[in-house]
């Protein structure tokens, strides 16, 4: 699969949805993508082969998928890869004994939280979401997995805001805690 076609058809299917959810915020409605078989297709098999080629290679062996978008894209590369999927949930939201991390958002603040049985000490993990904005989030995230004993290899976005410099609060708010600079990827710099 071409990587500047798959691109090009992700782009021209995501609406603008301007002041949504509140004043000020351009919205990316990303549901014409996941509406469009074709693409998602294209889009699924084009990182699950990335992904394989990392799993073959010992750097990654669990997903773990940002509520609530992130779960669609998390649920089908983990199902094509094998890579078993941890969900990152808003708090309240997951059964069993959470640990737990407060953030700040482009329009507020929330927490994030993990089963603390779900990521072990040495997991090499991919962190999955639909978008990049400020970065707070993934983040949090990010945070979370270390302090169980994981750590983060690779972060996979669909979109990423670059006028809002999430990369750059994600690089800052772990760098003293990760062992080293992982790659974060998104298919559309917007």
């Amino acid at each position: 699969m071409n990587k500047v076609k798959l691109q090009n058809k992700v782009q021209e299917l995501i609406i603008n949805v301007p002041d949504f959810p509140k004043d000020g915020i351009q919205f990316k409605d990303i549901t014409p993508v996941l509406q469009d078989h074709e693409t998602m297709k294209m889009l699924i098999d084009y990182y699950s082969n990335e992904f394989n080629l990392l799993k073959e290679k010992g750097e990654v062996n669990k997903i773990v998928a940002i509520e609530s978008r992130g779960f669609i894209f998390g649920s089908l590369l983990s199902l094509s890869t094998g890579i078993p999927m941890v969900l990152a949930r808003k708090p309240g939201k997951l059964p069993r004994e959470t640990a737990t991390y407060s953030y700040d958002l482009e329009y507020g603040s929330n927490s994030i939280e993990l089963h603390i049985n779900d990521i072990s000490a040495g997991d090499k993990v991919i962190v999955v979401d639909d978008l990049l904005a400020t970065g707070g989030t993934i983040s949090a995230v990010c945070r979370l997995i270390n302090q169980l004993g994981g750590d983060v290899s690779f972060i996979w976005n669909l979109i990423e805001l670059t006028e809002l410099n999430g990369k750059s609060t994600i690089r800052k708010n772990i760098n003293n805690i990760s062992k080293e600079i992982f790659p974060i990827y998104s298919l559309l710099k917007i």
